[in-house]
């Protein structure tokens, strides 16, 4: 049996590439292999997590960002200008059932300034 990385050294490896200019599509290619290679697939959100964290350690956020429609540059900015990071990357999701707002989310935060979380919260209070 073939030497099995532990989610933490396949974090590592990810944030040295990165972190050495290397690409990060790469890096993710390279572990998806790994995973696929080794059966280990069914690890994959925990290694992402892993990941994620690892690159947040060294100033590198990936902040998943879900909204009603695309992203204009303006609000773009503004969510760039809002999250400190050395290095930022921004997943864009669209998703109609947020109504409007924004829901941004990094390692180890959450911010949800979404319509449809304020209506949840108004049907919560009967008002």
């Amino acid at each position: 049996m073939a030497n099995r990385l532990s989610r933490s050294k396949i974090a590592s490896y990810v944030a040295d590439e990165v972190q050495h200019g290397g690409s990060l599509d790469l890096a993710l290619q390279r572990v998806a292999g790994y995973l696929v290679e080794s059966r280990r697939t069914r690890e994959l959100t925990l290694v992402v997590r892993t990941i994620e964290d690892a690159l947040a350690a060294r100033g590198i956020v990936i902040a998943s960002i879900t909204a009603a429609q695309a992203l204009d540059s303006q609000l773009r900015e503004a969510i760039e200008k809002t999250i400190t990071a050395d290095t930022l990357y921004l997943r864009e999701k669209v998703d109609p059932s947020v109504i409007g707002g924004v829901l941004v989310e990094t390692p180890g935060s959450k911010l949800d300034a979404t319509i449809k979380r304020k209506l949840l919260a108004l049907r919560r209070a009967k008002i």
